[in-house]
């Protein structure tokens, strides 16, 4: 690896966010892990830091060996997260009828009961997504069915963005 160098399970992420038409969000990972081990390398294992001055400046000191880990586990950690929440699909909420999902943006997939007064005239599953998408787009009366359909809009609305798998 090269100095500009990001691990090599960030760099995995990128490359598979790369894959699928995320050129952005790969560009990103990479200038916020290489940032994070600037920071690190700047106030932990510097030459004038507190660690190195209480061991004669010699040795790497414990805490700075756990600053390193910490940032090493943060770096993988990102890189889980990355691949994924693409991978994930949709994800329940543990405090309503409601579903997350990851897709160049955070959707929502929620139930709600018909309330015309509210906007929704239909007892089911309803969309939202990132802004100019979808604002409580009603999918299915049923939450698998709901699903299908929600993944076929977001597809729909990722092609007509340009921000689908290319």
């Amino acid at each position: 690896m090269n100095d500009r160098s990001v691990g090599v399970e960030v760099e995995a992420t990128a490359k598979w966010l790369e894959e699928r038409g995320m050129v952005g969000a790969a560009g990103l990972l990479r200038r916020v892990a290489r940032q994070r081990d600037e920071a690190v390398r700047q106030l932990v294992l510097r030459p004038s830091s507190p660690a190195h001055q209480a061991d004669g400046g010699g040795c790497t000191t414990s805490r700075d060996l756990d600053a390193a880990l910490e940032a090493a586990m943060l770096r993988t950690d990102v890189a889980r997260f990355q691949a994924l929440a693409e991978r994930a699909g949709w994800v329940p909420d543990p405090d309503a009828k409601r579903l997350w999902s990851w897709r160049d943006g955070w959707w929502e997939l929620s139930y709600r009961r018909r309330n015309p007064k509210d906007g929704y005239h239909d007892t089911g599953w309803y969309l939202w997504g990132p802004p100019g998408s979808y604002d409580g787009e009603w999918t299915a009366r049923a939450k698998t069915a709901a699903m299908a359909e929600a993944n076929r809009l977001v597809a729909v609305h990722r092609a007509a963005t340009g921000e689908g798998d290319r």
